[in-house]
């Protein structure tokens, strides 16, 4: 349903032509500066009418004003039921009947609110009985409420953005994530903030590792390259695919343990870091992996109760932590099968690379 706002005008007034929702504005109208500021930030300004009994306008907040004196003649009762009238007419023109926010005091609601309920009209009043002097307070709740709508909106976008960078759940992954993460980490909840911490911890010890790793292989594969065999060693650990396959014949192992003893060890060595790589990996999965549940679920945050009173008619007003399930992880095979060409320097690559 359409909304449209009503606003009582002001004494405030501009010399020169302005802006409906400028010309109202001045020092002394506070409460008319924060009804306008409110409709202001919800966006509401294509439906909202300034309301003056000084030729019983009605006018849009973006419509241009001449300057005219204030008047300083008491408004009658039949001036405001006639006022009202207009004001009537003024909504019944809509194809659809809009839901109306009274931002105005009783000379105008009073005579309005008969006609709107005779009429079947939808309609809240704002502030409705609040002192004319605690009015801005009131607004200034209902800012405040609107600041934290818009507030909650962006969080759930950053979010959503976040969730959006966990989707491949890799160490690459993780750091544009933890990037994203610490441009404002206040936002996030106790069990997300902890996550987050636990994953630039392995980050940082799956970047150690896969160092360690590489350093590891490259010194394997300069030692292979050097053993003027070494192209038997490479078949052998090729067909065995897996450091546990290295044992599965003891006679076999034997044997190129004898005749490769230093370049084997080096292999071991080397796979035995590249184990603990795979292990960082997969913790990462996992952590990002409950990372991605834990911002879908969440919410953003609560917005604070609005003080004051407003009244509406017609219409009524209106933790879990999540354990994941672990994922399952295929660890393939990582050895390439580049053949050698037979030069002694000719390095033998056993990685293309590493995830």
């Amino acid at each position: 349903m359409k909304r449209i706002a009503l606003v009582t005008s002001s004494k405030a007034r501009k010399e020169k032509p302005t802006v409906a929702k400028k010309f109202y504005q001045g020092s002394y109208n506070h409460w008319v500066n924060k009804i306008i500021k409110y409709i202001e930030k919800r966006g509401m300004e294509d439906a909202s009418y300034f309301l003056n009994f000084d030729g019983q306008r009605i006018i849009s907040f973006n419509e241009v004003i001449n300057y005219y004196p204030v008047s300083e003649k008491r408004i009658t009762a039949d001036e405001k039921n006639t006022f009202a009238l207009k004001i009537l007419d003024f909504l019944l023109r809509f194809k659809e009947k809009p839901f109306i926010e009274l931002h105005t005091g009783k000379d105008i609601s009073v005579s309005l609110c008969k006609l709107l309920d005779e009429y079947g009209f939808s309609y809240k009043i704002y502030a409705e009985s609040v002192p004319l002097g605690k009015k801005p307070g009131v607004y200034e709740d209902l800012i405040e409420k609107e600041d934290q709508k818009l507030r909650a909106k962006e969080i759930k976008r950053g979010r959503l953005r976040l969730v959006n960078s966990l989707e491949y759940q890799t160490p690459a992954q993780a750091e544009m994530a933890i990037k994203q993460y610490e441009t404002n980490p206040a936002i996030y909840e106790p069990e997300v903030v902890a996550s987050f911490e636990e994953l630039k911890a392995y980050r940082k010890k799956h970047y150690n590792r896969s160092k360690d790793m590489r350093k590891a292989l490259n010194e394997f594969e300069d030692a292979l390259n050097l053993h003027i065999d070494g192209e038997e060693l490479q078949e052998f650990i090729q067909e065995a695919e897996t450091l546990q396959g290295l044992y599965k014949e003891d006679s076999r192992y034997e044997y190129f343990n004898k005749k490769f003893n230093k370049e084997l060890s080096k292999y071991e060595y080397y796979k035995i870091k590249q184990g603990y790589v795979v292990n960082a990996e997969y913790r990462i999965h996992t952590i990002m992996h409950r990372l991605s549940i834990l911002l879908m679920k969440k919410n953003a945050t609560k917005t604070k109760a609005v003080k004051g009173i407003t009244s509406t008619r017609s219409i009524p007003s209106i933790n879990t932590t999540f354990q994941p399930e672990r994922p399952k992880k295929t660890i393939k095979n990582v050895n390439g099968r580049k053949e050698r060409k037979g030069a002694k320097n000719n390095k033998t690559k056993m990685l293309d690379g590493v995830s």
